[in-house]
């Protein structure tokens, strides 16, 4: 397997609307949490149902997150009459398609090799590349259009 890539809080781009930091923070920590317990279960001699079934709880807790993260993002972008609420949105649903894949793949088979290239490989680069482009864009553009920074959502 590839070098894995574990994003931190610190060193995670900030945007300009609070409640989006927030969120990114959250999911960070949730991926985070659920990337030791993979490693965990990839580099043990003996993995318990207990174990995948934690994995399962933290996988599904994160996809509920995500979508709720990106439901409030498109919240914004339709408020503020964002121009490109397309493009981004059609980002969130890629991510999104392909994050339902993995967790079912997952259930189906409790297989790590999937999961794992998702959780530090993919999911890291996506997120990274994401949060510098259109979640940037997007603060700035609702800032400059009379959203407050540190409304709560």
């Amino acid at each position: 397997m590839q070098e894995k890539i574990v994003l931190e809080v610190a060193t995670t781009p900030r945007v300009e609307i609070d409640f989006m930091n927030n969120t990114h923070a959250e999911e960070i920590e949730m991926v985070k949490d659920l990337g030791e317990l993979i490693s965990t279960y990839e580099n043990g001699s003996v993995n318990t149902e207990e174990d995948a079934k934690e994995i399962t709880l933290r996988l599904n807790s994160w996809l509920e997150h995500t979508v709720a993260h990106f439901e409030r993002e498109s919240k914004l972008m339709q408020e503020t009459g964002f121009p490109a609420y397309e493009v981004h949105a059609g980002e969130h649903e890629a991510a999104l398609d392909r994050m339902k894949s993995v967790v079912q793949a997952w259930e189906q088979n409790a297989d790590t090799e999937i999961l794992a290239d998702f959780t530090f490989s993919f999911w890291p680069n996506w997120f990274n590349q994401h949060v510098n482009s259109m979640d940037m864009i997007t603060a700035k553009f609702a800032v400059m259009n009379g959203v407050d920074p540190h409304q709560s959502k």
